[in-house]
């Protein structure tokens, strides 16, 4: 029972801000799930799950990442832009982890924009096609001559008599 006064606690609060605008804009802006599940003291699974009871908050969950993926790579140039020519090595390396992190949250959430495919390297060299198209023009003519042989040797030899009357 406790509980259900928890889901009701988070509904009507999510509600008194917003509710689905609240939501979206929240979790757009790169507020994590884990972090709001700690503003209302509770698991992030649990307020997930609450969330998702509430069809329009649903929705608004999934359009987030989205834009959640635009304001994560943000996040990424901001921490990047924060180095200074002073900064250690120790810095530069931390920040690259956190810049790498981002930039693959940002690939889950939205893998049309940020996602890594695999690259497919094509190489097409004239040359190669020319050769190529010489011998299917070189094997079609020997068919040809094949087929020519064939009908010839099929054929029937015969001496023919003329027998009109004359």
């Amino acid at each position: 029972m406790a509980g259900k006064a928890l889901r009701k606690r988070i509904l009507a609060e999510v509600a008194k801000n917003g509710g689905a605008e609240y939501i979206f804009d929240r979790l757009s802006s790169g507020t994590t799930v884990t972090a709001m599940a700690k503003e209302f003291e509770c698991s992030r699974e649990y307020l997930r799950n609450s969330l998702h009871t509430v069809p329009e908050y649903k929705a608004a969950m999934e359009n987030a990442k989205l834009t959640a993926a635009d304001a994560l790579v943000e996040q990424g140039l901001e921490m990047v832009d924060a180095l200074g020519g002073g900064s250690s090595t120790q810095e530069i390396a931390a920040t690259r982890e956190k810049v790498q992190w981002r930039k693959f949250m940002a690939g889950s959430y939205n893998q049309e924009r940020y996602g890594n495919r695999p690259q497919t390297n094509v190489t097409i060299s004239v040359s190669d096609m020319h050769l190529d198209a010489l011998r299917k023009v070189n094997a079609d003519l020997a068919q040809i001559d094949a087929e020519d042989r064939q009908r010839e040797a099929s054929a029937i030899e015969a001496d023919y008599e003329d027998v009109t009357d004359e």
